[in-house]
């Protein structure tokens, strides 16, 4: 087994598709050494986008979607944190404040 995959190329990408419809998925899998999963994402984008599709770091518009969806739940959750983090330092401080006047 190898340590590191194969990349594949746009190209390759549709031979492997054209073989898989004429021989069957599984028969690909086991001649190319490429997992079922792997033909069939490959085949849903290329139903999706085309030839194009099959090209390194093409992406859905599912996954496009999916990474600017993290990409706001992530700056969202950076203001949250601030926020807490203001609310908690004014809590301490009004607690220091009142500990202050009662001694007083």
């Amino acid at each position: 087994m190898s340590l590191h995959r194969k990349k594949w190329k746009q190209k390759e990408k549709e031979e492997i598709l054209l073989h898989a419809e004429e021989h069957g998925v599984s028969k690909t899998s086991r001649e190319f050494n490429i997992s079922t999963a792997t033909i069939y994402n490959w085949k849903n984008k290329y139903n999706e986008l085309g030839s194009e599709g099959l090209g390194n770091g093409a992406k859905t518009a599912l996954e496009r979607e999916l990474a600017q969806l993290k990409r706001e739940n992530s700056e969202l959750k950076k203001i949250v944190a601030e926020k807490e983090l203001a609310l908690r330092v004014k809590d301490s401080l009004l607690k220091k404040n009142e500990s202050l006047k009662r001694k007083e």
